[in-house]
């Protein structure tokens, strides 16, 4: 017999507050279309193993059994706010949906954050087969991905006694029944296996910017569902950016059961106006430079991406508006008709597919350190670039027009259009022709099997370069992840080796196109803190990290054709002596950590670097407002970005 294609699960598409509404109850029960795969009680699967025990209580609940032939004749169990059984097929059926959508972005499988132990003094990597997923694990107002645990913990409380919304007072919110936590919480965990450095909080874009991501791929999940969005168009008339919309608010239980004031947990399309009224939120490009809260800062992101929705929305719908008014393009009163919500509805799902795929997408282009609100937007049009090099729909430009009406912009482009947000081949960002020169001949050296060079001598050398290819084509071969895990970190380690024992014979200092540097590094700026020079100095410190190589197949929407590519990380990192500076004191030591590096995407038809993205390790700005940021927070006991530092920074962060 065949296997099936798709499990087909029930679930909420928005929270369970909406099941005792007789307006919303029919759109709020949705059908999920996961993926078929085997699974055992739990369930437990080839991505995650929910294991529902509650430490409240010291009890485990019974587990769902997917394979069970009457769960399987109904499409899994009737939602249901009490049974422990539901809330776990609920969170299996978002978070395989969501799996699901990052793996068709990216082109590859998902393999979580590996797991690093310090064993006598050797440090070992375990390959996470599943990602632990615990639906009751606390009683508080909290969920959150656990590193530490490589687990997502979902907690339960009880809510206010206010009467806001659909709130019942003093009944018990289940975070883990909210498909928007459920998605928030999961791509905390992707985007920590596909970036891991994204944790080290450097700058106030980087707590944030976890944030905002992990709610666009929540909301943006939605649209999934065509009868949710298909209700919505009724409701607000074809205007999806209206007041009376609810697929820009984020986790609406949650928020009306903590406060009486809150419309949802985070409202980004509308907010109260001087009168008490909901409105519609303009872009406010002063809002990102005065903010620094992760939550607040994170929402800048997320409003730029949905005012391109918005933005693009309205452009593409046009046309339809103007036919269904004879031209006037106001609607008449009363409901609109059936084949024109089906045909809005298509295209607001059309759009936010688009945008899934290219803010998932995105991530393979950004720094492997130091991210910033600008370094996303240039990653978002050179991903979009790549995949659809005509933009006929007008895509990019929609999310130029939006991060600009919100102050978003890159600090170091001189215009702004296309072509100078896309990241550059190295020729671009050095004028030395003979170091790029001997940069593209050392990737050659190593990724090209037909070339022949003179370093390509010794047995060793022709063994690794065996070596990388062979893991190279198992790895675009495999199937299983364990697999792809074991290939990948072979090729990162014979990766290393090669460039770490031949990269001086291409090229003195050739490393510092990679933005790394192995001799000494000294810096020096005016510190407008303590209105003085400022210099530091970094010894000499020839170790980096090949921490990410990985080969993929990249489609072309518009051939169709597919291309190979490959992403390398290289990072370093060096230790900055702050003895007898104005810093002294302000820090745990007398020294300071400062990563840089570069992500080099290489096209492995001609083995040329398409793109490189670079963060300078010797950069002195770098430094200036990194140890800026960091007295920032010291100053600031409640900045939330002091909680980045702690084992458990997004239970801490999620929690203030």
């Amino acid at each position: 017999m065949k296997t099936p294609t798709y499990r087909k699960l029930r679930g909420y598409a928005f929270d369970p507050s909406f099941a005792s509404t007789i307006s919303r109850r029919q759109s709020n029960e949705v059908i999920y279309k996961i993926r078929w795969e085997e699974t055992k009680p739990g369930p437990s699967g080839e991505y995650v193993d929910i294991i529902d025990y509650d430490p409240t209580k010291e009890c485990f609940y019974e587990p769902v059994n997917l394979e069970n032939n009457f769960v399987l004749a109904d499409y899994g169990l009737t939602p249901s706010e009490g049974d422990p059984r539901f809330h776990q097929q609920q969170v299996y059926a978002v978070v395989m949906n969501v799996i699901a959508q990052f793996e068709k972005a990216l082109g590859r499988k998902i393999i979580w954050s590996r797991k690093v132990e310090k064993e006598n003094g050797i440090f070992t990597n375990e390959f996470i087969e599943k990602l632990r997923i615990y639906p009751h694990a606390m009683r508080q107002q909290n969920a959150f991905y656990s590193p530490q645990k490589l687990a997502l913990l979902f907690g339960y409380f009880q809510a206010s006694d206010n009467w806001s919304g659909n709130n019942v007072p003093g009944t018990t919110i289940f975070t883990c029944l909210s498909p928007d936590i459920v998605a928030h919480e999961l791509t905390h965990a992707i985007l920590d296996s596909l970036h891991p450095y994204l944790r080290k909080d450097t700058n106030p874009d980087m707590l944030a910017f976890h944030e905002g991501f992990s709610d666009i791929i929540a909301l943006l999940q939605r649209f999934t569902f065509i009868p949710v969005v298909e209700e919505q168009i009724r409701n607000s008339r074809g205007d999806l950016l209206s007041p009376q919309n609810l697929l820009g608010d984020l986790a609406i239980q949650f928020g009306q059961a903590v406060s009486s004031n809150r419309r949802a947990l985070r409202s980004f399309l509308v907010a109260p106006d001087e009168k008490g009224n909901i409105a519609m939120i303009d872009p406010d490009p002063s809002k990102y430079h005065a903010t620094v809260d992760p939550h607040v800062r994170g929402g800048i992101l997320v409003a730029a991406v949905f005012n391109a929705f918005s933005r693009l929305y309205r452009y593409r719908v046009a046309d339809l508006i103007r036919l269904a008014t004879n031209g006037s393009g106001i609607l008449a009163q009363g409901d609109i008709h059936p084949d024109l919500v089906k045909r809005l509805s298509h295209e607001a799902c059309e759009i936010a597919n688009q945008l899934t795929l290219v803010c998932i997408r995105a991530l393979d282009y950004c720094p492997p350190v130091d991210l910033t609100f600008g370094d996303y937007l240039r990653a978002l049009i050179t991903a979009d670039v790549e995949y659809n090099p005509e933009d006929e729909g007008g895509l990019r430009f929609a999310l130029m027009e939006s991060f600009r009406s919100w102050g978003i912009i890159p600090k170091e482009i001189n215009t702004y259009s296309v072509e100078s947000l896309m990241w550059k081949p190295l020729d671009e960002f050095f004028d030395n022709e003979s170091q790029v020169l001997a940069l593209e001949s050392a990737i050659q050296y190593v990724f090209n099997p037909n070339v022949e060079h003179k370093y390509k001598s010794s047995v060793k050398t022709n063994k690794n370069i065996s070596n990388v290819i062979k893991s190279m084509d198992k790895i675009l071969r495999e199937n299983d992840r364990e697999s792809i895990f074991d290939e990948s970190r072979k090729l990162s380690a014979e990766v290393h080796n090669i460039f770490d024992a031949k990269l001086d014979y291409f090229k003195e200092n050739i490393e510092q196109l990679l933005g790394m540097n192995f001799k000494e590094i000294r810096y020096s700026f005016f510190d407008e803190r303590f209105k003085q020079p400022a210099e530091f100095v970094a010894p000499a410190r020839k170790v980096f990290q090949v921490y990410k190589c990985r080969p993929l197949i990249r489609h072309n929407s518009l051939t169709g054709n597919a291309s190979k590519l490959m992403i390398i990380a290289f990072l370093q990192k060096v230790y900055v002596d702050l003895k007898g500076t104005s810093y002294q004191g302000y820090f745990l030591e007398d020294r300071y950590e400062i990563r840089g590096g570069a992500t080099l995407i290489i096209d492995l038809a001609t083995y040329e670097i398409k793109y490189s993205i670079i963060k300078n390790i010797a950069s002195s700005e770098r430094l200036r407002e990194q140890l800026d940021y960091a007295m920032e927070n010291l100053y600031d006991a409640e900045n939330a970005a002091l909680l980045m530092q702690g084992t458990e920074p997004f239970a801490a962060l999620h929690l203030h």
